[in-house]
């Protein structure tokens, strides 16, 4: 049986960033599934232009680790005026982030889990649906 890979929440909401920032948040994961790391700020016209184009020699991207699989977080709309809104909104846009790299995960054959780590005491899978 496959291991799971836990990844924290935390970590997700740390790689989901503006939409109007100019940079991008990506959670690599390790060829055998067994570990990631977060790769954030990435200048969003340089990663996509090494996607597109112009990657370096090895295969990596952005300067990522041979082999690798790398998800880009999706970027939350951010409002400039309120800053608890705009922490909800980059909340419920890094759950929506959970969502969508376990679906993602499955698609290479990576069992992935997220756990809710945000609060003292928080443990166990977190929910994968978004409100």
């Amino acid at each position: 049986m496959k291991p799971i890979l836990e990844i924290r929440h935390s970590d997700l909401f740390r790689a989901t960033l503006a939409d109007d920032c100019g940079n991008e948040g990506y959670i690599g994961i390790a060829p055998d599934g067994t570990r990631y790391h977060v790769v954030v700020p990435v200048d969003r016209q340089i990663a996509r232009g090494l996607k597109a184009w112009a990657q370096p020699d090895d295969g990596t991207p952005f300067g990522g680790y041979e082999g690798w699989h790398y998800f880009c977080c999706l970027t939350f709309p951010e409002q400039g005026t309120d800053d608890e809104a705009d922490r909800k909104t980059r909340l419920k846009k890094s759950y929506e982030n959970g969502w969508l790299i376990e679906k993602w995960g499955r698609g290479i054959g990576i069992e992935i889990s997220v756990v809710d780590d945000r609060s003292e005491g928080a443990s166990g899978p977190l929910l994968s649906s978004v409100e």
